[in-house]
């Protein structure tokens, strides 16, 4: 089988959970993941686990019933990983093509024994192929930033909208990667439901995600594993809410599971006119409040410098993007679906 560099797929939701009428941000990242992942699996050729999932601003809402076109293409490679740029498109009526998200993933290369092993390295060959490997290193300093203040989070703090979700796992078949472990993208899925719930608790109304991602793995999930996804509410702005999400899991009898990811989702309520709800802010009350959400505020001033474009429910000093550098300064691109 020949190696590749990029893969293209495309998708297409008829129903969800969700009320809303557009595909839920977890649906997408989950497309995102299984897109990327047959592209790193095919250029290392060997099975690969999730170990990064990047930010990615939903621009564009997904409708259900359309089709949806997402592209993946290796732009990195390190001893062992495999950093893919993807990006999600639809078509427009008008004609041509409207990029919804894009989004940096990165799969470590597994070996049978479960070991990682190393992968071809990448060689750019032009100079766009120069700037994304550029880039893709570039963007390591700023995860790492980022782990290192999710790490720092205190454990509890108790005056916020908070919810806790557990479940054994028992999934389908496709939500596997052939060596039976969850797919990257389920998780997200689950980071995502969290969230939405978290933030629609609190503000009373049906909400959709606008930013995704940022999201470390720490270890796989198997099936049977009890997991817990607890969702906090840690910082808000006058129109977004900033959820906490930590998924952990483990043996049923293990009272202290394993961390396996953390995500902070921006959540806003759409008032239907293309703009969001105001809502109550959050004012933290105990020392670890304040102190969760000074660190909310370090991740979304970080995770901004490597955001694209703005949200369309976002005003310009919404906390969810960068108010004047990323609204004013980017392009609206349209991609051609035959040039990844």
């Amino acid at each position: 089988m020949p190696r590749r560099s990029s893969i293209e797929l495309t998708f297409r939701e008829v129903t969800g959970s969700s009320r809303d009428t557009n595909v839920p941000a977890g649906v997408v990242v989950d497309w995102i993941d299984k897109t990327a992942y047959a592209c790193a699996a095919s250029w290392s050729r060997s099975q690969c686990v999730t170990a990064y999932v990047g930010n990615m601003h939903f621009t564009v809402p997904v409708p259900r019933d359309t089709p949806v076109t997402v592209q993946a293409r290796v732009v990195h490679t390190g001893r062992a990983s495999v950093h893919i740029q993807t990006r999600v498109l639809i078509k427009k009526e008008s004609g041509g093509w409207q990029t919804c998200t894009e989004c940096f993933m990165i799969y470590v290369a597994v070996g049978p024994d479960g070991e990682v092993e190393p992968v071809p390295p990448f060689e750019p060959s032009s100079e766009l192929e120069c700037r994304r490997d550029v880039d893709a290193a570039r963007r390591m300093i700023y995860r790492k930033r980022v782990e290192e203040t999710i790490q720092s989070l205190p454990k509890s703090f108790s005056s916020s909208e908070a919810l806790t979700l557990r479940f054994l796992v028992s999934t389908e078949e496709q939500e596997r990667y052939p060596d039976g472990k969850i797919r990257g993208g389920v998780v997200m899925k689950w980071i995502d439901q969290a969230a939405e719930i978290c933030a629609e608790r609190y503000c009373d109304y049906d909400v959709v995600t606008v930013l995704s991602g940022g999201v470390r793995f720490y270890r796989p999930i198997t099936i049977g594993d009890l997991v817990e996804v607890d969702a906090r509410l840690v910082l808000t702005g006058s129109k977004s809410m900033h959820v906490l999400v930590r998924v952990r899991a483990g043996d049923r009898w293990d009272r202290n599971p394993e961390d396996v990811a953390y995500g902070l989702p921006v959540m806003v309520a759409p008032d239907g006119t293309g703009s969001a709800r105001r809502i109550v802010r959050w004012e933290p009350i105990s020392e670890e409040d304040h102190e969760v959400a000074e660190k909310a505020r370090r991740i979304r001033d970080l995770r901004n410098a490597t955001l694209l474009t703005p949200s369309p429910y976002s005003g310009r000093n919404e906390g969810a993007v960068d108010p004047a550098a990323i609204a004013d300064s980017t392009p609206q691109r349209q991609p051609s679906p035959q040039q990844p």
